[in-house]
């Protein structure tokens, strides 16, 4: 008979009722689909491991913000064509680019290219800040070949709630 201890079942029993996992899963999909609005070279920006050379991608999907506008996210990429870098990763799974060749044989790699390019993007939620929450976009992927920039997105299960804020007290 196999232990809890050797299947990691009990840690995780333990986990759950000490109640640190959220059971309910959310029923929308992470996926979405996207059109590429602007690719730009940032030039070298400060990040968290020192000066980087940076590229950000603008997606635009079908879902509406607040606004009523079409929601745009973003992603920054460090400016690095090898061809296991994050960028060359995303381009090659989303366009089946080798951004490596590309530069190797024109000098660099022309962002403009990536203006108007489908994509279906997965998402997941990332922080929050002053009641909104701020995606992230975890991967790049090719578009399907049916993909439609005018179709409806329904994400209503990846909603946040936020606690209610609190009756001031006149005093």
């Amino acid at each position: 008979m196999l232990s809890l201890k050797m299947t990691g079942l009990r840690k995780f029993r333990r986990t759950i009722i000490m109640g640190k996992i959220n059971c309910t899963k959310p029923t929308a999909s992470p996926y979405v689909d996207a059109v590429c609005v602007a690719a730009e070279d940032m030039g070298v920006i400060e990040t968290k491991y020192g000066k980087r050379p940076m590229v950000k991608f603008t997606f635009e999907i079908a879902k509406l913000n607040e606004y009523g506008e079409k929601r745009r996210l973003t992603r920054l990429f460090h400016k690095h064509t090898h061809p296991k870098s994050a960028w060359s990763i995303a381009a090659k799974s989303w366009l089946d680019r080798d951004l490596a060749a590309e530069e190797e044989n024109s000098g660099a790699v022309n962002l403009k290219s990536f203006v108007d390019e489908p994509a279906c993007l997965k998402i997941e939620p990332g922080a929050v800040y002053n009641g909104k929450r701020y995606d992230n976009i975890t991967e790049i992927l090719a578009a399907d070949d049916d993909y439609d920039v005018t179709e409806e997105i329904d994400d209503g299960a990846c909603e946040i709630s936020t606690p209610e804020e609190p009756e001031e007290v006149n005093g």
